[in-house]
């Protein structure tokens, strides 16, 4: 299967707008937890009724659902209905090879883009889409599966002395796009430690196995670039975004993110970089073996050359030959071979060729 296009075939000859999901199902049931809070309280609710999703949003509050589980496409239009979103919005959302994107609406805005894993066990990254919503006073996030990096906004909102609690669903918006971010920022790094380990090691002895990591790493690498820079747009967008949702006060944690992204985006191509010069290490190293391989036959090659002559020529036939009746000839006869074979090898290492 493709990587980057996963059953985009399905939606061949479709009307735009026509909800088909395109994935994997990562999850039996499709689950709605909410949060909802405000400056003096805050209330969790579990698997919430779909049904009753309209009856959480308050004006005084700021309402965070999650609906986690994009494989149902006829709850994820019931909840469409429910919030008056697009349905090109809806198709994007059960599209998990959509490309990361920011769009603004009537009365909400969205923002698509992947949120990563490393997988330290199989040494790659995982990759799942994340759809975020945002109204006047609530946002909703649509996961494939349980699990996510947002673990640390819900604690701060747990906390009643944070302050964003104070805040509006733009600046709730923001902080998850920045935990998505600095997860990015995880994953670079520990692909980084992966490459520069892989870099002393290579200093030290040289595998065929090396070689394999190599190209593993580049295609990771790859893989990260295509997730990370379209978000580097998105925080213009949404930076830029005329949309009554943006508050002026939450710009300046969005230029933040613009920063973040950019740091993510140059140490992948740094890492590209240090990947494309180990590369050409593990190439001329390779060959450099190659070249001492060949230089240490030739050598023993052009040793042979003489005394295979002089083998060849006292090996002959001929009834007469006027050393062969004398005494010693046989022991002479080692002692030039041997003596020619050593002042060849001394003359091979002086010349440094051994």
């Amino acid at each position: 299967m493709a990587r980057f296009l996963q059953r985009e075939s399905t939606k061949i000859g479709t009307a735009p707008g026509s909800l088909i999901f395109v994935g994997h199902k990562k999850t039996e049931n499709v689950l709605v937890h909410a949060m909802q809070y405000r400056k003096d309280r805050c209330e969790l609710f579990e698997d919430y009724n779909l049904v009753k999703l309209p009856d959480l949003l308050r004006d005084d509050c700021i309402t965070w659902i999650d609906i986690i589980g994009l494989h149902d496409t006829d709850i994820i239009s019931t909840i469409g209905e429910q919030f008056k979103l697009h349905p090109l919005l809806l198709e994007d959302i059960l599209n998990t090879d959509q490309r990361p994107k920011y769009e603004e609406f009537e009365d909400h805005i969205s923002i698509i883009l992947k949120m990563l894993s490393a997988d330290n066990s199989e040494g790659v990254v995982q990759t799942e889409q994340v759809s975020v919503v945002a109204g006047q006073n609530y946002v909703l996030c649509f996961q494939e599966a349980e699990g996510d990096v947002f673990e640390s906004i819900r604690q701060r909102i747990i906390n009643q002395t944070t302050k964003i609690r104070e805040r509006g669903s733009d600046y709730l918006a923001f902080a998850i796009l920045d935990a998505i971010v600095d997860n990015y920022i995880v994953g670079i790094e520990y692909f980084g430690n992966e490459i520069e380990n892989l870099e002393s090691k290579l200093l030290v002895d040289i595998e065929k196995e090396h070689l394999q990591k190599i190209n593993s790493y580049k295609k990771e690498l790859n893989a990260l670039r295509r997730t990370v820079r379209p978000v580097l747009e998105i925080a213009f967008q949404y930076e830029k975004s005329e949309s009554t949702l943006l508050q002026r006060k939450t710009i300046p944690f969005i230029k933040d993110l613009q920063d973040h992204t950019i740091q993510a985006t140059e140490a992948i191509e740094l890492y590209k970089e240090l990947l494309n010069d180990i590369l050409t290490i593990y190439h001329n190293t390779m060959n450099q073996r190659l070249n001492d391989t060949i230089r240490v036959l030739t050598v023993f090659s052009v040793i042979f050359i003489p005394l295979s002559f002089l083998s060849g020529v006292y090996g002959t036939n001929f009834q007469y030959f006027p050393e062969l009746e004398y005494k010693y000839s046989y022991p002479i006869f080692w002692a030039v071979l041997i003596s020619i074979a050593c002042l060849m090898l001394f003359y091979f290492y002086r010349k440094k060729w051994l």
